[in-house]
């Protein structure tokens, strides 16, 4: 897909770029995450549908024992504009005592992230990570801890690399802003 069925668009990361931000998140999470994972294996969790791209491109590259899980919650869904959260799938892992590492692909406002957080605490998780490919330079009514950062953007609405746009996008070749919302 190119970026233009989209209508016009700026390039702000090329794929050399985003995949070396990759390798960087990458290689931090290996150091912080690998020596509890010998006592027991991370849970990563995939946040459907955006981290897809991401997480398989960061799997290879963890050298740490994992066992791979998903989770969906959404704010936007095939909008340009966040709504309300909504489920639609939880996580099937065990997270009693676990250390969870949450991957998503933007952190926009905050409000999906730190509720995903909250759940895995509140399902008895020992440790909560986050790691997004993306997030977006703005102001958060609140605090957000995100542990690994791939790249920065600015506050307009991007796409590519997982990320969408009105549905579409997930697969253009960087990261795009739409330069008409």
């Amino acid at each position: 897909m190119h970026p233009s069925h989209l209508g016009p668009a700026e390039p702000l990361y090329g794929a050399a770029e985003v995949e070396a931000a990759i390798q960087r998140m990458a290689v931090a999470i290996t150091r912080d995450l690998e020596a509890g994972a010998l006592h027991r294996p991370v849970v990563v969790l995939c946040v459907l549908s955006g981290a897809v791209v991401v997480v398989g491109q960061i799997l290879p590259h963890l050298h740490f024992p994992l066992y791979l899980d998903c989770v969906q919650l959404s704010r936007y869904g095939a909008e340009t504009r966040g709504g309300d959260l909504v489920w639609g799938l939880q996580p099937r892992a065990d997270l009693r005592d676990a250390t969870v590492l949450l991957i998503d692909d933007i952190l926009d406002e905050g409000l999906t992230l730190l509720a995903l957080q909250e759940f895995c605490r509140d399902a008895g998780a020992a440790k909560v990570c986050s790691a997004v490919m993306v997030r977006k330079r703005r102001p958060r009514e609140r605090e957000v801890e995100v542990d690994y950062v791939g790249l920065e953007v600015p506050d307009r609405f991007v796409f590519g690399y997982g990320l969408d746009a009105r549905g579409l996008g997930r697969n253009a070749p960087g990261i795009f802003a739409l330069t008409e919302d």
